[in-house]
C-alpha cells in the first residue's frame, strides 16, 4: 500500500471499531486467560469492548493508573503495568499504527515486528561476524526512561495526520514520565533547570512503548545505512552493531552515532559500547558468537535461567508445571551449541548450588563417579582381604546340567595339564576356552577327542566333567 492509503487507515474509525476492539481483545487475553483481572474482562467482553468504542468516539477515554512493580533481569527494572482494559486500547493501536511506522524501518531492524524478532537478530549477527573481522558494540544507556515526549510527538505527528488519535497517543505517553529512575543528562547548550523540566521516559510494560522506541531510533538507523552507505548494520531496540574490517571506518561511525544520538537526546553505555575484535566473541541477544562457530549462551543467562528454575521448585512447583514454565529457555538454547547444556539440565538437581556434584544425581555422569570411587575403596583394602577373595569357590552349570566346581584365580600363566600347553594370560570371551599352540587334532578344544569333547567346549570325562586344568573362560 502507498503511504496515503496507509494514513487513510490510521485513523480514529478504523481504530475505534468493534472488529478491531474484539481482536486486540483476543490477543490481549492470549496466554493470560487465568489471571482474575483477564477473567473478569472476558466475562463481560463484548459490553466492556463498546463502553470503549463510545470513549473513543466521544474522547473521554483516558488511561487508567499504573501497577509498578521491580524485576531483577539481570539488573533492576521498574516495570509500569498498565490495566488489563488500556492493554487492549494499546493492542488495538499498535494494529491501526504498525503499518504506517514499520514501512519506514530498515530491513535490519529486528524488534518488535511480525516476522523477525531475536531469531532472526541472532542469524544476522552470525552471518556479520563470520564476514567481519571488527565490531562496534553499542548500547544506549536507559533507553526508555529517556525518551523525550516533545521528539516522539514530533516525529509521531509527522507520520499520523488524525488528530484525535494523536490525542489518544498523547494521552498514553503523558500518563507516564521518569521520575528516579535515571537522572536527567545534559547536551552542549542545555539548562540544568530546562532539562531537568522536560518530560522523558515511557512505561516499559506497554506494548505501544516497544513500537515507539523502535521509531525513536530509526533516524539512527539511516544515519548509518543511507547517510554513510554502510550496509553492515543490524539494531535490536537500543542494541546495535556495526561491523567492518577497518577500525578507522568503525571510529568515525563511531563519532557519527554520538551526534545523532544527542540530536535524540540519548547517551552511549559506555561500559558496554566499545570497538572489538570479532575473534573475541560478539555477545549479542543472550549468545556469543564466534567466527566459523556455533553461537554459546551467556554464562549470564545460564545463572539466570537456573536461579529461576530452583526459584520455582522452592514456590512448589513441581513436574508438568515445571516443565512448561522453563520450556521457553529450552527452546531459546536450541538456537546455539547446547546439546551438552541441555542434556546436563536434565541430570543436574535443582539447587544451582549443588549443579557439580553430580555424583548425587542419576545418569552416566553419576555412574561414572560412583565407579570410581569404588575402585578407590578397591585399592585401600588390605592385601589379606584380597587374597580371601581369590580363594573363594564359584559354581558353575557343566555340560549336562551337573554343577561343578571351577578353578580359583591362577596366575596369569599356567600349563595345560592334557598337552603341556601354556594357557595365555588375557581372558577369553565367556563360553570359549584355550591353551597354547598344540598339533591340530591333539588338543580337544580344537577338534573332537577320543573322550568325545567338542571345540569351544569343556573336554567331557567319563563322568561328564570337565578334564583337570580347563575352566570356563571370561574374566580371571
Amino acid at each position: 500500500m502507498t503511504p496515503r492509503a496507509l494514513k487513510r487507515l490510521c485513523t480514529l474509525e478504523n481504530l475505534a471499531s468493534a472488529e478491531n476492539l474484539l481482536a486486540a481483545s483476543q490477543r490481549a487475553m492470549k496466554g493470560k486467560r487465568y489471571r482474575p483481572d483477564v477473567q473478569a474482562w472476558a466475562m463481560r467482553e463484548e459490553a466492556e469492548v463498546l463502553a470503549m468504542r463510545d470513549e473513543l468516539l466521544s474522547g473521554a477515554w483516558q488511561p487508567g493508573p499504573y501497577h509498578f512493580f521491580e524485576i531483577r533481569d539481570p539488573k533492576r527494572r521498574t516495570i509500569a503495568a498498565a490495566p488489563f482494559r488500556d492493554r487492549v486500547l494499546h493492542h488495538a493501536l499498535c494494529a491501526v499504527m504498525s503499518p504506517l511506522l514499520e514501512r519506514s524501518f530498515i530491513p535490519r531492524s529486528y524488534s518488535c515486528q511480525n516476522g523477525k524478532g531475536t531469531h532472526a537478530a541472532r542469524e544476522c549477527c552470525r552471518v556479520l561476524t563470520n564476514k567481519y573481522r571488527y565490531v562496534l558494540r553499542c548500547d544506549v544507556s536507559k533507553f526508555f526512561h529517556q525518551i523525550d515526549h516533545t521528539i516522539l510527538m514530533d516525529q509521531l505527528t509527522a507520520r499520523i495526520r488524525c488528530p484525535a488519535v494523536l490525542e489518544i497517543i498523547s494521552h498514553i505517553i503523558t500518563s507516564h514520565h521518569t521520575t528516579t529512575e535515571a537522572p536527567a543528562p545534559l547536551f552542549p547548550g542545555d539548562d540544568m533547570m530546562e532539562a531537568a523540566a522536560r518530560l522523558r521516559g515511557v512505561p516499559i510494560g506497554n506494548l505501544t512503548s516497544q513500537l515507539w522506541g523502535n521509531s525513536y531510533l530509526d533516524p539512527l538507523d539511516h544515519a548509518v545505512t543511507e547517510g554513510q552507505a554502510h550496509g553492515a548494520y543490524l539494531r535490536y531496540t537500543d542494541d546495535f552493531l556495526i561491523f567492518a574490517d577497518d577500525k578507522a571506518r568503525l571510529w568515525e561511525l563511531h563519532a557519527i552515532v554520538i551526534t545523532q544520538l544527542e540530536k535524540l537526546r540519548l547517551k552511549l553505555a559506555l561500559p558496554k559500547s566499545r570497538l572489538m575484535d570479532c575473534a573475541e566473541g560478539v555477545p549479542f541477544c543472550g549468545f556469543h558468537f564466534h567466527p566459523g562457530l556455533r553461537p554459546r549462551i551467556l554464562g549470564a543467562t545460564k545463572r539466570r535461567f537456573e536461579a529461576r528454575r530452583y526459584r520455582l521448585f522452592q514456590q512448589g512447583v513441581r513436574g508438568a508445571e515445571l516443565t512448561a514454565s522453563v520450556f521457553f529457555w529450552y527452546q531459546f538454547s536450541r538456537e546455539g551449541n547446547t546439546t551438552g547444556l541441555r542434556r546436563a539440565y536434565t541430570q543436574w538437581p535443582l539447587d544451582p548450588r549443588l549443579k557439580r556434584r553430580r555424583s548425587h544425581t542419576p545418569g552416566a555422569a553419576g555412574c561414572l563417579v560412583q565407579q570410581q570411587r569404588s575402585r578407590q575403596s578397591a585399592l585401600l583394602q588390605p592385601q589379606s582381604q584380597h587374597a580371601r577373595q581369590s580363594q573363594q569357590q564359584q559354581r558353575v552349570s557343566g555340560g549336562h546340567g551337573d554343577a561343578v566346581s571351577v578353578a580359583p584365580r591362577r596366575p596369569a600363566s599356567k600349563v595345560c595339564q592334557m598337552h603341556g600347553g601354556e594357557v595365555p594370560a588375557e581372558p577369553e570371551p565367556r563360553g570359549h576356552l584355550t591353551c597354547a599352540p598344540a598339533p591340530r587334532g591333539s588338543c580337544p578344544l580344537r577338534g573332537k577327542d577320543a573322550a568325545g569333547g567338542v571345540a569351544g567346549r569343556f573336554p567331557q570325562g567319563t563322568e561328564g566333567r570337565p578334564a583337570d586344568g580347563f575352566r570356563e573362560g571370561g574374566r580371571p
